[in-house]
Formats: C-alpha cells, structure tokens, sequence
C-alpha cells in the first residue's frame, strides 16, 4: 500500500512540475516575466525532488534567459554558470546546450563589459560549434556572425 502510495505522488509531482512549467511557458508568451520566473522557480525545485540534473539545467538556463531579457546581466550569469556546473555533471547534455550556455555568457558578459570573459566564451562556443557541425557549417558561420558581433560591439564601447 505504502508503495502505490509513493509512486501515485511521485506522478502528482511529476504532473504538477509540468503545470508550472506550462505556466511559465503561458506568463512568457504574455511577456510576464515576473509571473514567468515565479513559475520557473517551481518548476525547478520540483525537478530537484525529481533528481533529473538535466531539466534543472535547462531551466536555470532559462532562468538567466529572462535575467538577460530584462538587462539583468550580473543575475543571468549567475544562472548561466548555473546552468554549465550541472550540464558538465550530466552524461545526457547535449553538445548543442553548452554552445547555447557559452554563447549567452559571452553575451552577458559583453553587455558588463567584461572582454576577457566574452572572448573566452566565445571562443569556447565557436569551437565545440566547429567539432559538432564543421568550420563550415550554417551554425558554424551563424554562430561566427553572431559572437563577431557581440566582440565588435563591445571594443566599440570600450574605445
């Protein structure tokens, strides 16, 4: 009885961090980013009861997303590396996941004006986008493009 019991509230759970999840997905859609981090908050935490180190990375990510969104560069960073600590510690992250975290800190840390950390992030982005995809491939040259800009933007602030 006390089994059933505990895998009916480990459903529950799971059902209830999808509906804070979706509901943060629903307050982002409305561009209400303060009801939307509140929603991610909880969605966080129950995937900690849930142990799954992969979500809680994605969503950390997400977290410092909307921090980047609002201009709240220290903050975004801050869940960014967040975010990388647990993608490093999990076997399922993907390639793709760390280019997006390098890419995004490169970011943030342009907009703090912080050129030693965007370039080395940057770095970091271009190259795991060059050993998955290829020097030559449509991410390869957009990502490029992208933290090219990011660079360009921050040595015209600084001159």
């Amino acid at each position: 009885m006390m089994k059933l019991f505990l895998v009916l509230l480990s459903i529950v759970m799971i059902a209830s961090a999808k509906t804070n999840y979706e509901t943060y997905k629903e307050s982002l859609k409305k561009n209400d980013l303060k009801s939307a981090k509140i929603y991610l908050l909880k969605a966080i935490n129950e995937s900690f009861e849930n142990d799954d180190i992969s979500q809680i990375s994605r969503k950390y990510q997400e977290i410092a997303d909307l921090y980047k969104k609002t201009k709240t560069y220290y903050k975004a960073v801050e869940y960014y590396k967040l975010s990388l600590k647990l993608a490093l510690s999990s076997k399922k992250t993907k390639i793709s996941t760390f280019i997006s975290i390098y890419k995004n800190l490169s970011c943030c840390y342009g907009k703090i004006g912080n050129t030693f950390k965007t370039f080395k992030y940057s770095y970091k982005a271009v190259e795991l986008a060059n050993k998955k995809y290829g020097r030559n491939s449509k991410v390869s040259r957009k990502l490029t493009k992208e933290v090219a800009k990011i660079q360009s933007h921050l040595i015209e602030n600084s001159i």
